[in-house]
């Protein structure tokens, strides 16, 4: 293979060219599309005839793949990949009111161990519409006057599943509710492979701003999530058959389309957190409330 790395217009994302889902991936080739992920947030890679072993061992490159809690949606040919189908007239695709992901979200915010990132591949697509939004999470914080930052350093936020869905969620049986409590996060994360700040709250899963008055944590919260929403900020991606969308989950937040109708079938691969840090490190390195 010859990779090749075009970055895209606007303030996110870079085409990957040269991969083949009939060929392994080699040491070096997979660090020129890693670090493709870490220096634009989300790659894009066209053209990929339909092979769910090499997605899956090309998702299991990036760190160990874990399982979705929806589990009667596992892929039967591994429990690794997930289907996200609607309108398919299969008991996969999902019924609930609103499409899977039509909200902003960050993958497994709602989790003690977020994930470090998630692949998506498209294997039905309607005529128009379906398209997935990503915001750069990144420039959402760089872009905070420096009072907000002050502010907001060294503050955790709850996160819970389904919490501000718009009923694009099933509801958890008792045995998945059971492992899925809600957990405490950073409200500015440190990337811990770029060392960058990240603004880690999103309007799906983040619940509330802990440490501060419950009247004070709705503004406060609405306010950071105003700003993260940017137009300016946001790359919005259009899908083609056979075209895989990564994304760094630790530095964007991402939200699906609901405009269409026809049938529309994704593979899904979330990678698990790679480098794990308790709370209280992850506060002091993004510094103490002021």
């Amino acid at each position: 293979m010859t990779i090749k790395i075009e970055p895209l217009e606007g303030p996110i994302g870079a085409r990957v060219l040269g991969l083949d889902s009939r060929a392994p991936l080699t040491d070096a080739d997979f660090h020129k599309v890693e670090q493709a992920m870490l220096d634009h947030v989300a790659i894009v890679v066209p053209e990929l005839e339909e092979n769910v072993t090499w997605l899956r061992d090309f998702g299991r490159r990036f760190g160990p793949l874990v399982p979705h809690v929806l589990d009667q949606y596992h892929h039967p040919e591994t429990f690794e990949v997930s289907i996200i189908a609607r309108n398919m007239d299969t008991p996969e695709s999902r019924t609930t009111p609103v499409p899977a992901g039509a909200f902003w979200h960050s993958d497994l915010s709602y989790e003690e161990n977020p994930s470090d990132a998630i692949f998506l591949y498209s294997t039905h697509l309607p005529r128009r519409g379906g398209d997935t939004l990503v915001a750069n999470m990144y420039m959402a914080y760089e872009r905070l006057p420096e009072k907000t930052k002050q502010r907001i350093a060294g503050l955790t936020a709850t996160h819970r599943w389904g919490w501000n869905t718009s009923g694009a969620t099933p509801k958890l049986n008792d045995r998945q509710q059971a492992t899925h409590p809600d957990v405490v996060h950073p409200v500015v994360r440190v990337h811990p492979r770029t060392g960058r700040k990240v603004l880690y709250v999103n309007p799906g899963y983040t619940v509330k701003i802990n440490d501060v008055p419950e009247s004070e944590s709705d503004a406060l919260l609405a306010e950071l999530l105003e700003h993260a929403l940017s137009p300016d900020i946001q790359y919005r991606h259009k899908w083609s058959l056979g075209m895989l969308l990564g994304l760094d989950n630790r530095a964007s937040m991402h939200c699906a389309v609901a405009d269409y109708t026809e049938p529309r079938r994704m593979l899904r691969m979330i990678v698990g957190c790679t480098e794990r840090m308790d709370l209280k490190t992850a506060i002091e390195e993004t510094g103490t409330r002021q």
